[in-house]
Parts: structure tokens; sequence; C-alpha cells
């Protein structure tokens, strides 16, 4: 049919002198798939368990029958229990040990280590001689079947050690079970006895030791205090620190009296005239008769002289004989003065000495005397206060020395003294004799139960096999890398979904469920499917393509989608098909619709349609646009809908469809319809889809279930989220499984309707 010159939806609003390429925003841009493997997703694990609902119900009953099987032709096993106190039940410490001197390998609180312990019980040296009592009724019963059977355990926090044996023959579990208990209670004797033997040796030996350390403290300190004359430091030196104290007091007094003597000393000394050494001469020279004698004899001349001048002159014989007389004498006097009184001091001042005088020169000699007394004994005092602090600085020394022998002492004599207390509470605990293991349980046939409980082995196997069942179709599952759910698809890819394309059957018969022909109402929807007993189908898979079209009327109001181009990731996803439908609805719905098969490598659209492949776009293409009126084909009874086949199939299809004069194709059918649909090659190892859409408002990506790969989709959304031009719109997702129920009731909804034949292509 040619171009109509009726104005189409988009010339009425406003577009109808030329059409400007689409700055159409897609609702979701590429990503690549997310991968949500490892979040647990209950309804995931559901759909998952229905899909493989076949393993999972095969692999769960061989389990369960295996299972079954294998606990019936088991014979029944029965199992004793006797439970043994190994611990005083107040807690006592029997040694008193452990803290004292530091036993390496103590005890913890409990007085037992329940792990080593129980390692100890399943040794050799404790089962060799249970064995042997054991293989006297049972010789075959081994070292390893015996341990296998065998399991000893801690009952708890408790101080219990519970004794379980397991066997097909009760009578062997009561056999096992009794020499058991008789050999792990004579261990604990042997044990017992044994622990308190080592015990005594240890400190035996450690006494030995604390002996020969506090001779050797004691003996070091005697030599000690032998060689420095000491029997006790402290006490020496407080005796020390009392003399040198009393020193310096007496010292402090003697300068006391020595300053208060000086003032008297320097008064005499400048009442008397002379030195304290003049003076005693002076005072000796009193006390000479000799001198006194020829003083005397000085006097009486001198008087004689002095009378006899008042009657005769000077130069009288009787005058001049007295002076001669005197004149002798003087010489006399000086001679003694000098041998007495020295001679630094003259005669002539020594003179007569009164008692005053001779008083006071006696005080001046005893001052002096006294004073020189007082300085001696105060440097005597200093020496000896010397000697005292040098002699408490050498105690000092020693005192430190003497201090850590004396702790040493201290020390060893307290370990010693520990040892001695710990050894007599060893003794005594040796005269009591600790008690053994008790046996707290019965040891009789009714300690003996059967293990074997078919309910719950049958319970057992059904949770094994449903778990194996569960197990084998999440490996078969993961094996597979199609998706199966379009909720998954959708999780995975982050795109939105335009359409459930629900599975039919009849596509591999006819290729078209829906009838090309135009419908006026909802009787002649239902009314197009080719065959009555796939009337709900048919249905369902119309109404998928008209919610496909309301959805991209309703992506972008301001600009809306003009031409779409469909694709998918490989070939067979239903592509072609999906394009032929949803043309159909879109004509159906009063639009023009205009759809080209731009797969210039296999198109396919004129066998869906029943048409001849004859001029189409590749012609279109090469000879120019004066011949797009001839080439394009109308329906028989849908004046909306259009269709342009691909033609002939040229050598390169993509230098073609990347050409300018495919972008003015596009620019010039835009004017005319109000949807161009392009059916693409898929986008696997081929450009052409990614060239078309270069040229239109979307990309639309069809995805048919438990056929496309994840790795194929993760690999075309990043290729097109690189390269691609025109804004991924969103999944048409193919091959969803129908829901019966629902279709039946919608169709009830509307009521049976009279179904017509309707025309299939015949391609």
């Amino acid at each position: 049919m040619p171009f109509s010159s009726t104005p189409t939806s988009e010339e009425t609003n406003g577009n109808g002198n030329g059409h400007a390429k689409h700055s159409f925003v897609p609702v979701s841009a590429p990503s690549a798939i997310v991968d949500d493997s490892d979040d647990f997703d209950l309804g995931h694990l559901i759909g998952v368990l229905k899909r493989r609902v076949g393993v999972f119900v095969g692999v769960a009953a061989l389990s369960f029958g295996g299972l079954t099987l294998w606990h019936l032709s088991r014979p029944p096993v029965y199992s004793g229990t006797a439970n043994l106190l190994v611990e005083p039940v107040t807690a006592v410490n029997p040694l008193g040990l452990e803290a004292m001197v530091g036993v390496a390998g103590a005890r913890n609180t409990s007085g037992l280590d329940y792990t080593s312990q129980i390692r100890v019980l399943r040794g050799p040296d404790v089962i060799n001689p249970i064995l042997a009592n054991i293989q006297r009724q049972y010789p075959e019963i081994t070292y390893t079947t015996l341990l296998n059977d065998l399991v000893i355990s801690q009952e708890g926090e408790s101080k219990v050690l519970r004794i379980t044996y397991k066997n097909s023959d009760p009578e062997v579990v009561t056999t096992v079970i009794s020499e058991v208990v008789k050999g792990f209670v004579a261990y604990s004797v042997q044990d017992r006895q044994g622990e308190l033997r080592r015990g005594l040796e240890f400190l035996d030996e450690q006494l030995q030791e604390k002996w020969q350390e506090v001779d050797t403290i004691e003996s070091g300190l005697s030599d000690f205090q032998k060689r420095y004359d000491l029997v006790n430091v402290t006490t020496t030196t407080e005796s020390v620190t009392q003399r040198l104290n009393q020193m310096l007091a007496d010292q402090e007094q003697l300068r006391v009296q020595l300053t208060a003597l000086g003032p008297l000393y320097e008064n005499l000394r400048r009442q008397v005239g002379f030195e304290p050494t003049v003076a005693i001469g002076v005072a000796n020279l009193n006390e000479s008769p000799t001198y006194q004698s020829l003083l005397g004899d000085l006097r009486a001349i001198e008087q004689t002289i002095a009378a006899e001048s008042a009657r005769f002159q000077s130069d009288t014989p009787m005058i001049g004989a007295l002076e001669d007389q005197r004149q002798q004498l003087l010489p006399l006097l000086a001679a003694e003065a000098q041998r007495l009184v020295g001679s630094t001091v003259e005669t002539d001042a020594l003179g007569y000495q009164g008692s005053v005088s001779r008083g006071l020169m006696q005080q001046l000699v005893d001052t002096a005397n006294q004073m020189q007394v007082l300085e001696t004994q105060d440097q005597a005092i200093g020496q000896a206060v010397q000697q005292l602090r040098a002699e408490i600085q050498r105690l000092a020394d020693l005192s430190r020395s003497y201090q850590q022998i004396t702790r040493e002492l201290t020390v060893a004599e307290s370990s010693l003294d520990q040892l001695l207390t710990s050894r007599q509470d060893m003794r005594l605990q040796m005269a009591r004799q600790t008690a053994p293991w008790e046996l707290i349980s019965p040891l009789d046939e009714s300690s003996i139960t059967e293990m074997t409980n078919l309910p719950r082995n049958l319970l057992l196997s059904t949770v094994v096999g449903l778990l194996l069942g569960g197990g084998a179709a999440l490996l078969r599952d993961r094996a597979d890398t199609a998706f199966h759910s379009a909720d998954e698809l959708v999780k995975a890819t982050q795109l939105p979904n335009l359409a459930l394309v629900p599975n039919a059957p009849a596509l591999q018969k006819q290729p078209l469920l829906m009838v090309p022909s135009l419908i006026a109402t909802t009787a002649d929807l239902l009314a197009q499917s080719q065959s009555p007993g796939n009337l709900y189908s048919s249905f369902s898979f119309a109404e998928a393509f008209y919610s496909l079209e309301a959805n991209l009327r309703m992506l972008s109001s301001d600009t809306p989608v003009q031409v779409v181009a469909l694709t998918s990731s490989v070939p067979g996803e239903g592509k072609s098909t999906m394009c032929a439908h949803l043309a159909i609805a879109a004509a159906n719905m009063g639009r023009r619709v205009l759809l080209i098969d731009g797969d210039l490598r296999k198109p396919s659209q004129h066998l869906i349609f029943g048409r001849r492949n004859g001029r189409g776009l590749s012609e279109l293409i090469t000879q120019g646009l004066e011949a797009a009126n001839d080439l394009v084909l109308t329906m028989p009874d849908n004046p909306n809908l259009h269709l342009l086949t691909a033609g002939a199939l040229p050598p390169a299809p993509g230098r073609l469809l990347s050409s300018r004069k495919m972008q003015q194709i596009t620019e010039q059918y835009r004017r005319h319809y109000d949807l161009i649909i392009v059916d693409t090659p898929p986008l696997a190892g081929m450009i052409d889809a990614k060239l078309i859409a270069a040229h239109a408002d979307g990309l639309l990506l069809v995805v048919r279930l438990n056929r496309s790969e994840r790795s194929d989709i993760q690999r075309v959304l990043a290729d097109l989220g690189n390269t691609a031009q025109a804004p991924l719109l969103g999944l048409v997702i193919n091959g969803v499984p129908q829901n019966r129920q629902h279709s039946y009731s919608y169709y009830g909804y509307y009521g049976r309707p009279t179904v017509t034949s309707g025309a299939a292509g015949s391609g």
C-alpha cells in the first residue's frame, strides 16, 4: 500500500514537518549481570525444585530406599552404660602441693584434667590388661574393635565419667562393661598410690635442696660476721651512731667554753702587758731568792745614794763609790732576769711586782692554760668524730650485704617450712589411703538398651533423602546457566520487564497465533485462536503483546517511542515472532504500524505473514527513496498494518544499514507511521542490530526462558552499554509458563465466544 495522505498521530501533535532524533531516556540503563547466588531466596529454591522435580524426586527416592534397606538389614545393636565417680564430691586438694611449690603440670581447680585422663584410659597401658580378661570369653574382640565401640566421656561439668559400649550381643555388652569398670577402678587405686609416692619423692628432693641452700646461706652469714667482727650490723650501727652524737655534743660544749674564755684572756693580757709565757717568767722571777736578794741590795744602795746625794756633791768619792756598787749589781740582776724570763724582755721593765700584778699574771696564765686544754680536747674530739663517721659509712656498706644475706635466709627457711608441712600432709594422706573410683550406676541387664529405632531411622532416611535430592537439584540447576524465571532475569539484569509472553507450543505448527486482520471487539480478539482447544493460550499470548504495546506508549509521554528495534542475544529466542505479533497488536489498537524486516542475513517476516520476499529494504537502500511507495506491503483486512520485507540478501549488510540512506529512509517513514518496528539480527557476533539501533528511538531485548544463557546476556549488556547509540528500553521475556487457571478465569469474564476460523500465514 502506498503512503497515505492521512496525517499520523505524530503529525497531529505538531511534528509533521520532519523528525528530529529522539532524546529519549530509558527507564534503566544496561548493567552487568548481578550475581546473587550467595543470597538465600526461598522463592528461588522452590522454583529450582519445581524445575528439577525429576532429579529431586529420583535422588530423594533412591537415597530413602537405600538408607531404609541398610537400616533394615542391620542387626540390632545393644548399648550398656556405667557411671564412675572419679573425684570426691567436696572439692579437696589432697596434696596441697601445687600452689606451694609450683609442681609442673599442676591440675586445675577441679583436680583432674578430664581430656587427658580419658586419653590415658584409652591407652594401651590401661586397656591391654582389661582386654586380656575380656578375650578369655570373647577372643574375637581386639584392641581396635574394643576402642571403636567403647566411648568414655565426662558427664557434663560433673566429676563423673560415663562409659558406654555397644555390640549386637547384650551378654558381650554386660561382660565388657563389667571388665572395663573393674580395670578402671584398679587403675585408679594404682594411680592414686603412684601419685602419692611420686609426690612424696618430689618433696624429699625439694627438702634436700632447701636444707643445703639454708646451710650454705647460714655459713655465709657466719663468715661475714667473723670477717668484719660483727654480731649484728644494725645494733653495731646504732651504738656507733650514739657515740658520734655524744662526741658532737661534747665538742659543741668545748667550743662554747673556748668562746667564753677568749675575751677574758684578751683583757688579762692587756692588763698585765705580757704574754702568758712572759708573765710566767715574771712570776718565777718574783719567786727567785737570788734575784730578790740582789734587788734588795740594789734598792739599799739606791736609797743610800739618794740620802748621800743630799749631803754630798755627785762627784764626791762617797757618791762615786756607791755608784760603782750600783753598777756592779745591775749586770747581776740582768743576768738573773734573763735566765728566768728570757732575753726578749728588758730587765728594766720588770721592776717590782705587787700582789695584784702577780694575781693578774697568775689568772692570765691559768686562763691560757685552760684554753690550751680545751683546744687540745676539741682536736681530739674532732679526730674521734671523723673516725666514727668513717665507721658508720663502712657499716652502711656492710648493712646492704648483711640484709641481702638475711633475706635469702628468710626466704629459704620459709620454703623449707612449707615443704616440711606439705610432706607431713602427704604422709597423713598416704596413711589414710585415698579411696578409688566409685561405680554410681547399677550394672545389670536393666542398663542394657537396644539402640535400633526404626521410626527414627526412617525419619532420618527421609530427611537425608530430601537433603540429597535438594542438593542434586541445586547442583543440576547450577550447572544449567540459563534463566528459568522472569523474576530471576529481571533481578539479574536490573532492566524493566515490558512483556511476559507465555509459552505457546502451537507456534511450532503455525507462525502466527494472532490473525493480522483488524479486530473491533473483545469477541474478535478471542476468536483469533486458530484452534478451539488453544483458546485460553491464544488469549494470554495476544494479551502479552497488547500489554507490550501499552508499555511502549507509557515509557515517555513527552517523546513517544516511534521507532523500536527488537533483537536477541542468540538466534532462536523468538525475536521475529515477537516483532510480528507486536505489529499486529499495535495495528489493532488503531496505530499505523510499519514492520521492517531488518535481518538482511536471514529474513523471516515474509515467511511469517505468507508474503513473497521480492524487492525490500536492501533494494530501497541501494536504489533510492523513489521506490518506497511500491515496496511497502499492506496486510489484507488491516489497513493499519504494513510490511517492508528484507529483499535480496546483500554481500555486506552492515555497510547498507550504516549508510546515510538508511537514516533517510527511517526519517521518511517516521512522517507517515505511528510505530515502526524493526526486526534485527541477533547481537551475538553481528553488528547489524547496533547499526539499526542508531536510527531507532530504543532497543528491546528478547530473552527466552530456559534458553538464554547468563554469559550471553552479560556479554550483550556489556557490549550495548559501551557501543549502542539507542537506549535499551527493557526486556521482552518469551517462553513464560502459563497459569491455566488465571487464563480460564479471564476468559470466563468475557464469556465463551463463537470461534471463527482465521486466515493464517502459509509461511
